[in-house]
Order: C-alpha cells, then structure tokens, then sequence
C-alpha cells in the first residue's frame, strides 16, 4: 500500500494511501484517536486549611473561585510531553504500580492571589523537560485571599479510557477528489471564467479559452464549481482507491511519533486476531 507524505509538520501531518479499502484507512484513524497513549493528570491533592506566607506572614484561603473538581478537571487536559520509550502504563511497571520515575510524573502548584493561575505554574518535580507545553493557559483566578498549594499526578493512559489522554485531534479521512473538465455545449467563456472564480481554493484557472485545474489535491468537494458551470462542464468525483488522511497532536507527541505508535499498535492487534483465529479448532 503506497503512502506519500503530503505534509509533515511537527504538529501535524497529510498523508495520501493508495490501495487501500476506506475501511483499512478508518482502522488508522480510528487507532489515533483512541489508542495512542499520553501522560496526563489523574490525581490531584489539594491542600486542605489555612496557607501561611512566609515572606509576609499572612494567612491565605486554601480555596478558588471554582470547585476543586473543575481545577482539577482543567489539569487533566493539559498537554504533557511524553516520551514512550520512558514511560508506561502503571499496570505494566516493573514497580508493580506503586509509582515509579518510568509511570507516573509529579507536580507541583504553590500560587496565592491575587493573580491568575496559569499552566506554567504546574512544575514537575524533577525533570524540567517534562514542564506543560502551552504555559500559558489559564486554569483558575485567585482572589486577595486565596491561595492554592496543590500537587498532581500525571500516568499514561488512552483516550479509551478519559479525553484528557487523547494525543490525535481534528483526525479525518476523505477519498482523493478528482475534477473532470469537458466543455459541453453551450457552455460560454463567461461561463468558464465564473466558474473558475468560484472556488474557494483557487485550483481552477482559465486561459486561452479553457479551464484547467492545478493542485487538484487542494480540492475541498464544496460544490462551488459544479453549481456556478450551469451546463455540467465540470464534475467533481471521488477516488474509491485513493484517501487522505489528516490530523494534528496536542503536541504531547509529534503528528510522525503518534502516526508510528498507531501503525504498529494496529498491526500487533491483527496478528493477535490471526492467532486467535487459527487456534480455533
């Protein structure tokens, strides 16, 4: 199955297959969007009581203008980054799931108000490589009084499992569009040249009295064309072979590491289907 790489960003990725079924390539998507596992926030300890200021002696609430639950809830969706050679399911630790530096990652929130908490206020504890990687999303505002002193810990899950541990988003699939010109009859240039003005993409030029399409895999299938030719001299069909596939990372893996981990997931879960089904008798 040929696959060319249409686009290759750190974030985010185009690739086109050509072969296979629209099935085959929804097992793919179907295996990013849930399958590729992360590092994110599971368990969150508040600090319950009375925060003292060292520096000036005042005494802060240990509260926020939100319940801990929705603090905690904006945590959990905090991108993480994430190497999977380091890190794994607590189940499948060495530690036996007590918690080890190779599942789980700590951190730390010491903010008092007022002010606005935002995720570069959610340190690790240890490695600064592990630190949240949009540090500027807001969490929570404290007011005068109010502090919050917190600590949180991130383990590997899958979107399977909660959102938060979703790595793929925006993830689609669509056939390759191809765009058919024949003048017909009674199709002016003036009609021609509307046509070409009409989409939103701007792969359609006409010159010299004819219409032709360039970068034809820029194509969105919106219709525009197809509406504005009132004699059907351009048509717009799907490849049944032919599917691109797009979608972007939160970046807690890149768009090349999510689309590798997916791949070989997937071929390891059919050769498990295909021992199962030999051994039966």
């Amino acid at each position: 199955m040929p696959v060319s790489i249409q686009e290759l960003k750190p974030r985010q990725t185009l690739l086109e297959f050509e072969g296979p079924t629209a099935a085959q390539v929804n097992a793919i998507r179907r295996t990013l969007l849930a399958d590729v596992p992360k590092l994110a926030i599971e368990d969150v300890e508040f600090h319950l009581g009375p925060i003292r200021d060292e520096a000036s002696g005042k005494d802060y609430d240990s509260s926020t203008s939100m319940f801990d639950e929705a603090v905690a809830l904006r945590l959990g969706l905090l991108p993480i980054p994430t190497d999977l050679g380091q890190f794994r399911r607590k189940s499948e630790c060495t530690c036996d799931g007590a918690g080890c530096a190779h599942c789980q990652v700590m951190y730390s929130i010491d903010r008092k108000g007022p002010c606005t908490v935002y995720a570069k206020d959610v340190v690790p504890l240890g490695d600064a490589s592990l630190a949240i990687l949009e540090p500027d999303v807001p969490i929570v505002r404290l007011g005068a009084r109010q502090a919050l002193l917190a600590y949180a810990t991130a383990v590997v899950g899958t979107a399977r499992e909660h959102a938060k541990w979703q790595v793929a988003h925006g993830v689609g699939m669509y056939p390759r569009p191809h765009v058919r010109i024949a003048r017909k009859e009674g199709c002016s240039e003036a009609c021609l040249k509307r046509t070409a003005a009409s989409c939103p993409v701007n792969i359609l030029d006409f010159a010299g009295g004819k219409l032709t399409v360039h970068d034809e895999p820029k194509c969105i299938d919106c219709g525009a064309c197809e509406k504005t030719c009132e004699h059907g001299s351009i048509r717009i069909e799907a490849d049944p072979e032919r599917f691109f596939l797009r979608f972007e990372t939160d970046g807690s893996l890149s768009a090349r590491e999510a689309l590798r981990f997916a791949l070989k997931d997937l071929k390891r879960r059919f050769e498990a289907l295909r021992e199962a089904i030999q051994s039966v008798p």
